[in-house]
């Protein structure tokens, strides 16, 4: 099962990720999600062990287990590196061992100028880069072929619908915290409205009740599955693609076991387990501020030229 991307291409419908997975492990968790039968690697300069991933891939395609074509690779440009687009994806394609990736996405909804320290009130300092700079250096990724697509990450509508004003090559993915009690719905469904693929990432809303809530253990129950199936595949009938992690081949395994139906009652129930901004778990400060709705992003567009967005957005996962 694959997601049609707006590029031509495709990727595969379920991701594994390597956010806080020790660089110790890497090489033993990566070869047992490729085991499990995972094709799709989230990675991300900033989850630290892109270095170990690569050595890991290297073993495993030197095993003959797969080939770089049966593998669709995900990285991130970090909020620190959007001066040097170019320069932070040759380190990540270094690290990783690898002459491109499959889709490179712009990490933060803003900048962040490291070399600036904090201003006067104890904040990071947003970087001096325009977005349409940004994205001109995001597009030279693929015309050198060190991307096949680009995409965002945290962003919102609003800032998605003034990008896509003026690239050339439109934003592949947007990738989301998702789950049901932080749904992200109008942004989400939006993006997909657009052509914009999405992935969700803590899809078992670590931290949060999602995993126990009353409703999905009684979707669990009737369908003999555990409570992350039930969670990832409502992500799959919302049509998004899950970034899931786990240390467990079986659990992996188990995890991509997905070929069941969610009632549509289940899915209003659980679409209604939806918490708001208390419920999130990747923290970004001040991103209320930005416009989610799809009301908010027509609105702008009537109103044109859109107003960049300007908070900042920090600690996104």
């Amino acid at each position: 099962m694959a997601t049609k991307l707006s590029t031509g291409g495709s990727m595969p419908s379920v991701a594994f990720g390597f956010w806080q997975v020790p660089g110790d492990k890497c090489s033993e968790v990566l070869e047992a999600a490729i085991d499990a039968g995972f094709r799709c690697l989230d990675c991300a300069a900033i989850y630290g062990n892109e270095a170990e991933v690569g050595e890991a891939l290297s073993k495993v395609f030197a095993s003959g287990k797969v080939r770089r074509e049966d593998l669709f690779v995900v990285s991130k440009l970090w909020a620190t590196d959007w001066h040097q687009v170019g320069a932070a994806c040759d380190k990540s394609l270094r690290d990783l061992k690898l002459d491109y990736v499959d889709l490179y996405l712009v990490h933060s909804a803003v900048g962040v100028d490291a070399s600036a320290g904090l201003d006067a009130l104890g904040r990071k300092v947003r970087a001096k880069v325009p977005v349409h700079k940004l994205w001109q250096d995001m597009e030279a990724l693929v015309r050198t072929g060190k991307a096949k697509s680009i995409g965002v990450s945290n962003w919102s509508c609003l800032q998605i619908a003034d990008l896509m004003l003026y690239a050339e090559i439109p934003p592949a993915v947007n990738q989301l915290e998702i789950h049901p009690t932080f749904s992200c719905e109008e942004l989400a469904q939006w993006c997909l409205s657009e052509g914009i693929a999405v992935m969700g990432y803590c899809t078992l809303g670590s931290g949060k009740p999602d995993m126990t809530s009353e409703l999905v253990l009684q979707a669990a129950k009737r369908l003999n599955v555990s409570s992350a199936q039930i969670l990832m595949r409502w992500s799959q009938q919302k049509g998004y693609i899950p970034v899931t992690k786990s240390m467990s081949l079986e659990r992996m395994r188990t995890n991509l076991s997905l070929g069941f139906e969610l009632s549509a009652e289940e899915m209003k129930a659980l679409d209604g387990l939806d918490g708001g901004l208390p419920m999130k778990i990747a923290t970004m400060p001040e991103s209320s501020a930005f416009p989610y709705t799809v009301e908010a992003t027509a609105s702008a567009r009537r109103n044109q030229p859109f107003e960049r967005a300007s908070r900042r957005v920090e600690g996104s996962k």
